[in-house]
């Protein structure tokens, strides 16, 4: 049991950072495991050609390639905490990063290394479960965010069971009560829950922010 509990805790960790060729092997893993939720992400972001994007938490880079095609005119950014993951989306966009379009950049989502009002879009997938102090990161996210931008925050929040009904975790509960209030009394126009597709048995919640 001590073995599973430790592999367990390794295999989380690798979601959370991936590192070394194992972390390759996580990242590649999580753009065939991601790419409905990814997609619809993007659909609901609604990207314009001349638009500056932000995306955290990119890993290996899929969503950056997606967004910076749909800013052709424009700019698409990305921060990560994993080296690993910088240099995997790095060779993955490495045309537009050549022809400037896209800027990718290891660092933490707590202290986001952007000016104040710098992004049209902001999104973010599968990385809420890993946040320290989410009122505290929302809030990072809407200062980089210009007025009339947009911010998507895309996580699963409950899964299916054996007899196939959904079972919601409390995550669920968290936004509902303290995370969408929490973003309207502090400076969003707009602070709302959709439901998305099924990603294999898991749900996937866009939790919208508009400034």
């Amino acid at each position: 049991m001590k073995v599973k509990q430790r592999l367990a805790g390794k295999w989380h960790e690798q979601h959370q950072r991936p590192r070394g060729q194992l972390g390759r092997v996580v990242g590649e893993r999580m753009i065939q495991q991601h790419q409905p939720e990814t997609d619809w992400t993007l659909e609901l972001l609604d990207i314009q050609p001349t638009d500056t994007v932000l995306e955290v938490g990119f890993g290996a880079g899929r969503g950056i390639m997606l967004a910076a095609a749909k800013a052709s005119a424009g700019r698409v950014m990305g921060i990560d905490l994993s080296e690993t993951m910088v240099q995997v989306a790095t060779k993955r966009n490495a045309q537009a990063i050549q022809a400037g379009r896209v800027v990718l950049k290891q660092g933490d989502l707590a202290t986001l290394p952007f000016e104040d009002q710098q992004f049209d879009k902001v999104m973010t997938i599968h990385t809420f479960y890993f946040w320290p102090e989410p009122s505290q990161i929302v809030q990072e996210l809407r200062r980089v965010l210009r007025p009339g931008g947009k911010m998507i925050v895309t996580l699963a929040t409950g899964m299916l069971n054996a007899q196939g009904v959904e079972e919601l975790w409390p995550l669920q509960a968290t936004l509902e009560e303290q995370v969408v209030p929490d973003m309207l009394r502090n400076g969003f126009k707009v602070a709302r829950l959709e439901r998305g597709p099924f990603s294999r048995q898991y749900n996937n919640v866009a939790l919208i922010g508009e400034r």
